[in-house]
C-alpha cells in the first residue's frame, strides 16, 4: 500500500504530482512541462485517454540514465508497462501497434510531437 493509494481513498482523486527537480545541466535534456503536455494526449498505441504516461523511447541516456524527455511519447499504463505488447515488455510489438494505428514510426512520432510542442510554445509567446 502506498501513500498515493491512501490519498486517493481519502480525497477521491489522485494526489498531485511532485514538483519537478531542477536539472543539473548534465545528461539528457529534461522538461517536466513537455512531459506534462504529453500526458494530456491520447495513447499512441491504443488511443485510450485513461492513465496516459510519458514513455521515454530514445537511447541517448547513456549508462543508467533515461533518455531525453523530448523523446517521450504518450502511452497508457497498459501499453507502457502492463500488457503483453507493452513498450517495456515487447518494444517491437508496441512499435508495430503504433505504426498500424498512426501510420508513423516511433521516431517520426517523436519528431511530430516535438514540432507540435515548439509550435504551441511559439503561439503562446
Amino acid at each position: 500500500m502506498t501513500s498515493g493509494w491512501l490519498y486517493q481513498q481519502i480525497h477521491d482523486r489522485k494526489p498531485p504530482r511532485r514538483s519537478p527537480r531542477r536539472s543539473s545541466g548534465r545528461g539528457p535534456a529534461r522538461s517536466w512541462k513537455f512531459k506534462a503536455w504529453v500526458r494530456t494526449l491520447a495513447c499512441a498505441a491504443c488511443g485510450s485517454t485513461d492513465d496516459v504516461e510519458a514513455a521515454h523511447t530514445g537511447n541517448d541516456g547513456g549508462m543508467a540514465q533515461k533518455s531525453s524527455d523530448y523523446s517521450c511519447i504518450p502511452l497508457c499504463t497498459d501499453c507502457h508497462t502492463q500488457a503483453p505488447h507493452a513498450h517495456h515488455r515487447n518494444r517491437e510489438a508496441c512499435e508495430q501497434q503504433i505504426q498500424g494505428r498512426l501510420g508513423l514510426s516511433v521516431g517520426e512520432l517523436v519528431k511530430a510531437l516535438n514540432a507540435e510542442w515548439k509550435l504551441g510554445k511559439e503561439q503562446v509567446a
